[in-house]
This record gives structure tokens, sequence and C-alpha cells, in this order.
């Protein structure tokens, strides 16, 4: 469904690629809503006006930083309703399921019965494989890999690149570093890198 009146949250550097990504899907964009610098809000940024928060109700999609589930929270006490934003030169499986608020980037592909949980990112060419789970609030970054039969936990965050084999279970608010290859089970609020990935132990 294309939305008319359309808002970025945000107007970081993410910013442009997110107005881009939802012109594109067929929505009209219509500002930015800012969030942290307050004195910003009157003004403009890439042509188009800066509202503050309270100006809702209306309708944004929110860009990449940041906890998610956070500022969504944040953003619908004042009354603002999730978008769901896929590229169209995405791929979206038939039979995928996808939550309030996903964003899906360009070049990346949701697998047959995949399920992403309200506010995923699947930023431009990151994978889900078949029957994976990605839950509220997940951020899979540029090229990240998640095999089939996979879950991941609210709030996690996968790198540039990241790898994680099929069946396996990252915890929810774990950190995969870029380039990490995850075999086997991540456990919640874990930093792990490297190949096969390990929990990032400080020098």
């Amino acid at each position: 469904m294309h939305v008319t009146g359309l808002y970025v949250a945000g107007t970081g550097s993410f910013a442009l690629e997110m107005i881009e990504y939802a012109r594109a899907s067929g929505h009209e964009v219509v500002g930015l809503v800012e969030l942290v610098d307050s004195s910003r809000v009157g003004g403009q940024v890439h042509a188009l006006p800066v509202v503050g928060i309270d100006a809702g109700p209306g309708t944004a999609v929110l860009g990449l930083g940041g906890d998610r589930l956070t500022l969504w929270a944040r953003l619908a006490e004042h009354g603002w309703r999730a978008t769901t934003v896929v590229h169209p030169a995405a791929h979206v499986s038939p039979s995928a399921r996808l939550g309030e608020g996903c964003l899906v980037g360009p070049a990346a592909v949701i697998g047959a019965a995949a399920v992403l949980g309200r506010q995923a990112i699947v930023a431009r060419g990151a994978l889900v494989g078949h029957h994976t789970r990605l839950g509220a609030g997940v951020v899979l970054n540029p090229g990240a890999n998640v095999g089939g039969n996979a879950i991941v936990g609210n709030g996690a965050v996968l790198g540039m690149g990241a790898i994680v084999v099929n069946g396996v279970e990252v915890g929810a608010q774990a950190l995969v570093a870029a380039g990490a290859v995850v075999v086997r089970t991540v456990e919640p609020a874990t930093r792990v890198q490297g190949v096969p990935a390990r929990v990032f132990v400080p020098a």
C-alpha cells in the first residue's frame, strides 16, 4: 500500500537513503521528524520540512540508527504510525510475513515462510532464509546473511556481511560483528566476532 504524507523519522546521515527508498517504493515523502536536535525543527533537510515529534499524529518510517523499539515507542506516544517500506529491487517471498514498520532495502531477499517482527530492518543486499524468524527491532546491516530455520531475537544487530548458519539462534539484544560467522547459539545481550564467531573479550 502506498502512503501519502509519509515522514522519515530522523535527520541524520541515513535520512537521504530512507527518503530515496520510500520514494522508490511509491510513497510520497512530505517531511522529516526530528527526534534529537530541536534546533532543526522548522528548518529544511534535503529540501523537506523538519517537524518535531509532537507534530503527530502522522505516518513515519524510521531510519537505521539507534534503538529502534525505544524510538518507535516515543513516536507512538505522540500519535505517529509505522509504515512498512519494501524497496522494489528487493525480493520478498509471497509466503513471508512482515510486521508493522519493517524496512527492506534494495537487493535484499526474504525467503519462503520467513517472519519479520515489527520495526525489523533488512538492509541492502541482506538475506533472510526460509522459515527464519527475526524478532522486533532486529537490524541486518548490508550483506548480512541469515540461513534457513534460524532465529534472531528482539533487538539483535548483525553487522555488515555477518553470517548466521542454518538453524542457529541469536539471542535478543545480541551484537554480531561485521564479517562474523555464527555457527552455534549466541546468548542474549552478547557480542560475538570472528570466524567462527566467539564472544568478544576486551583486551
